[in-house]
């Protein structure tokens, strides 16, 4: 930043006609400018900094096992027709809501039946008809494929 004098010898930016009678100005409006707030800002920055990774220092060390534990919950992203019968059913059960119902096609060794998959509980699957209201019950061991008609 350039330093400006008090006596107010600085040279006009651009030149204006002025007359000659008019005294320079004895003092100049302002000659160092210092602002604190980028320094508050920084140190508030290492601050949280410093206080995040202590705790993820002290979590390590309480739990060494977390880690681990967080890598187990986290699902691996498969693809759909790599899934085993347990992990499709159980996938589109847990559907987001938000989402369409998709609307999937089961087979099983006597019968092939189609609808939405409702939920699934001690190896049994709900699913409901779109055409109908009621409740199909078709045990999971008699499952061979489950497929995805339309979303």
């Amino acid at each position: 930043m350039k330093k400006f004098n008090n006596e107010g010898e600085n040279t006009p930016l651009m030149y204006i006609v002025q007359p000659e009678t008019i005294e320079k100005p004895k003092r100049s409006m302002q000659s160092v400018y210092q602002n604190s707030f980028f320094k508050k800002v920084k140190k508030t920055r290492d601050e949280r900094e410093k206080v995040a990774s202590l705790s993820k220092a002290l979590e390590v060390v309480q739990n060494p096992l977390a880690e681990k534990e967080k890598e187990k919950e986290k699902k691996e992203n498969k693809m759909f027709q790599k899934m085993s019968i347990e992990e499709k059913a159980a996938f589109l059960a847990d559907f987001p809501p938000h989402l369409s119902q998709p609307v999937c096609q089961v087979e099983t060794k006597e019968r092939t039946y189609s609808g939405t998959i409702v939920k699934v509980e001690d190896e049994t699957l709900y699913m409901i008809n779109p055409a109908k209201t009621e409740q199909t019950v078709v045990p999971t061991s008699e499952v061979k494929d489950i497929t995805i008609l339309k979303i």
